[in-house]
């Protein structure tokens, strides 16, 4: 025990003391100033003992607060993955996992990924495996590669109910070290259809962690997985080992599904001891580890003990200068240590409270992010009212969850004070010393406004046709088949028309696609202006497109149609060759759901059937079947 330490030393000390005559004022004055350099002795190192424990939990203090920020930034990683794979796979279909390298189909996926890439940076690669574990797609890899063997694919063939899955660190054919988070695709019978996975390079998570801001050069931080196998190192080594680290206590935290372990130990690979606080990432594979180095956070308490001691050796009447000195570092060493556990530099708006819940620092990005400035907030606000300022009902949920010691977080609808409206997550953890005591209670808010949009784009281009703006194929079949199930349920009447654009061909070919692009959306807006609200419009493909006529029998939907078809024939379109202005016309055929039904199938083919008739009895007409 350090503490010892002293007692042996003042037994050392006073074994060297002479024995001098105890009489007069000789005695009197060394008895006096030896009783009094044994109390002030004593009381030094009842003082350096408490302030020794005090450095300890500090350290492992700091070690939590940025392991909890480390923790956070993987999350939040692997959040923006999840997001945009869970998009993409609710809009993968059998036909993605065999479309052929050359065809449409394949280059609308590609294209529709390459996109979604965009939305990850982090991500290396964007794969698709089939359910037979063979690969389908990849921007690194050559598709037909057997996937068996991989932990992500025998996941995807695993029972479990999770989707989701995060793979351990693994090298791939083309010689890179990744992890996979994966997701499986599920077909509209709710079976596996295949799996969606993004790579991640461990130079990621290295290049990221080399941005942390740590306390000194010898402190350390790594990510790794459960298998112990290092993912990035701050400071990062020259080659990351092929073999697991040693580290009995993370090991059996893992084993003993412990989230956090605490403890004290030597580094492998520089032999220096460090303070260790180990947490398992929430929902992830992962570990992080922060290590304190132990001889850089106790050297200003040997300082303070050398002083003293120096202090006591040469003269009593040093002992004031020397407690001064003392004080102050103290003093010193508490204000480093509050300013060390905030990331002044980091991208995320970053707010740290005491544990009264009173603001104590926010970074500049909570700043730049909300308005509020340091000096206006320290000491005055609260946290849980600065967070949730535009959402006082939340407020009592978030102190009850920061009383009961949990991890609380949110999505919120913000407006900051330049009026801008805003996106948010919000995550506050409660942070614990080793005594269960609430010391801090750290705050992270991310805008995510860019990541929503993307994904209200991408829902978009999945649903709509990009030149006319209306439902696509998919889509409006999509709003058919519910349409067909209300109007059997309720027994209301329903019709459909399809229509076609007469001689369109001819004018593609005489005026350019160009142009022939122009009467598409001409006649789409122009059917849109002519219907109803509730009616659906669809372009199902070329010059084809559908109307969805919710209670509305034949008759009425006629009536409807010829309205559409005089304001198509009233259309003049600009002629690019000069001359008369372009002129078009419409062939459209109705039918009506029939009892029984339960698919757009026999209603579209009937409808076919008057559109065939329509066109066969001179066009520009309305036939019904």
């Amino acid at each position: 025990m350090r503490e010892s330490l002293i007692a042996t030393l003042v037994t050392e000390r006073m074994a060297l003391v002479p024995h001098l005559p105890l009489s007069g004022p000789t005695a009197r004055t060394l008895l006096l100033g030896t009783a009094l350099s044994l109390l002030l002795l004593g009381l030094g190192a009842l003082e350096l003992a408490s302030s020794y424990r005090s450095a300890i939990k500090q350290g492992f203090s700091q070690a939590r607060v940025t392991n909890l920020l480390l923790s956070e930034w993987v999350q939040r990683e692997f959040r923006e993955i999840d997001l945009i794979q869970s998009t993409l796979a609710r809009q993968l279909h059998a036909a993605d996992f065999t479309a052929t390298g050359d065809s449409p189909a394949r280059s609308a996926l590609e294209t529709r990924l390459v996109r979604a890439m965009q939305g990850m940076p982090q991500a290396y690669d964007l794969i698709l495996v089939d359910r037979d574990c063979k690969l389908v797609l990849s921007f690194k890899v050559s598709p037909g590669f057997d996937a068996s063997e991989r932990s992500y694919c025998k996941a995807m063939r695993d029972n479990s109910r999770d989707d989701r899955f995060v793979s351990e660190r693994f090298r791939t054919i083309t010689g890179d070290d990744v992890v996979l988070a994966t997701q499986r695709v599920r077909g509209d019978d709710g079976k596996v259809i295949g799996l969606i996975g993004s790579a991640v390079r461990v130079e990621h998570f290295q290049a990221q962690i080399n941005r942390a801001m740590i306390g000194n050069r010898h402190d350390v931080l790594v990510f790794a997985d459960k298998q112990r196998q290092l993912l990035a190192r701050q400071p990062m080594l020259p080659k990351l080992p092929a073999q697991p680290v040693p580290d009995a206590a993370a090991e059996a935290m893992i084993r003993n599904r412990q989230s956090e372990a605490q403890y004290e130990m030597t580094s492998t690979f520089d032999g220096r001891r460090r303070l260790h606080v180990t947490h398992q990432v929430e929902h992830l594979p992962l570990i992080v580890s922060v290590g304190i180095d132990k001889d850089t956070l106790l050297a200003p308490w040997w300082s303070k003990l050398a002083l003293f001691l120096a202090s006591w050796l040469v003269m009593v009447l040093l002992i004031v200068y020397a407690i001064r000195r003392y004080l102050h570092s103290v003093a010193l060493s508490e204000a480093l240590s509050i300013r060390g556990a905030a990331v002044d530099h980091a991208a995320e708006a970053i707010a740290i409270a005491d544990g009264n819940g009173v603001v104590q620092y926010i970074n500049p990005a909570f700043s730049s992010m909300t308005g509020y400035r340091l000096d206006e907030v320290r000491g005055q606000r609260q946290l849980v009212q600065l967070l949730l300022e535009q959402q006082p009902e939340l407020q009592e949920q978030l102190l009850q969850t920061i009383h009961d010691g949990k991890h609380w977080r949110s999505e919120l609808s913000s407006t900051r004070r330049d009026g801008h409206s805003c996106v948010e997550t919000v995550s506050v953890t409660p942070v614990h010393d080793q005594y269960k005591q609430l010391r801090h209670i750290v705050a992270i808010k991310y805008d995510i406004s860019a990541a929503k949009k993307l994904q209200a784009d991408l829902e978009r281009l999945a649903n709509t046709d990009e030149l006319t703006g209306l439902y696509n194929r998919r889509q409006f079949l999509q709003r058919a088949q519910e349409e067909i199930a209300r109007g059997q349920r309720w027994q209301r009447p329903l019709s459909l028309a399809m229509l076609d654009l007469d001689f369109f061909k001819r004018l593609n070919d005489r005026f350019g696609h160009g142009f022939g692009d122009e009467v598409l959306r001409r006649f789409a807006s122009c059917i849109q202006f002519n219907v109803r609200l509730e009616d659906v419009c669809g372009r199902l493909g070329g010059e084809e497109f559908a109307i969805l006529l919710p209670d509305t029998d034949r008759y009425n939907a006629g009536l409807i149609m010829q309205r559409v078809r005089e304001a198509v024939e009233q259309i003049r379109l600009d002629n690019p060759l000069g001359g008369e202005a372009v002129r078009f016309t419409v062939s459209i055929g109705i039918s009506e759901l029939y009892p029984g039904e339960e698919t757009p199938t026999p209603l579209i083919a009937r409808a076919d059937a008057a559109l065939y008739l329509a066109k066969q009895e001179g066009r520009n007409c309305v036939r019904t079947s």
